[in-house]
């Protein structure tokens, strides 16, 4: 059996209370990929400044510059994860359901600009979530959330319309 051989494309790594978020630059304010904490299963070294990151649905490999920051951030991982898993079992037990997510307003199929394909766009609360594909969404593995209070919507064109934020526009047909 031969090893498995990554490639690594650096990115700014956020830790959150309810999502692992990575974006292409520390200066982004949208990421390119959000993983629910709760869908963690496991975080493990694998090697010299890696760890991965096990979620229900896949796993992501993270380089870290050195073995003691690879360390620190299996820590933090590991002890938001556990957190996040005792209180879904609080919840549980009190008979809350346990949902990390809040209720859907809509939810479907849209084309974005400087998308090649559909994205599964998802009204929760306050929030839209951007998703690749049915499969991420119901996993709760997005692309990234626009938080509603720093956006406007309009409509342009025929049946497109425009979540404008101060950082981008979001531009749906």
């Amino acid at each position: 059996l031969c090893p498995r051989s990554y490639i690594y494309q650096r990115r700014w790594v956020r830790l959150e209370p309810e999502h692992l978020r990575y974006f292409d630059s520390q200066r982004d304010a949208y990421s390119k990929r959000l993983v629910p904490v709760s869908s963690i299963l496991h975080v493990g070294t694998v090697g010299e400044q890696k760890f991965e990151v096990i979620t229900t649905n896949r796993s992501f490999v993270f380089r870290a510059e050195s073995d003691a920051d690879r360390n620190d951030w299996v820590r933090a991982l590991q002890q938001v994860a556990e957190e996040r898993k005792g209180s879904g079992q609080q919840r549980a037990a009190e008979g809350s359901g346990g949902g990390a997510r809040r209720a859907v307003g809509s939810s479907g199929f849209l084309e974005l600009r400087g998308f090649k394909h559909k994205v599964l766009v998802e009204v929760a609360g306050d929030k839209v979530f951007l998703y690749k594909n049915a499969e991420d969404h119901q996993a709760g593995i997005g692309i990234t959330y626009i938080e509603m209070k720093v956006g406007s919507v309009k409509e342009v064109e025929r049946q497109g319309f425009e979540l404008t934020t101060p950082y981008r526009t979001f531009r749906w047909a």
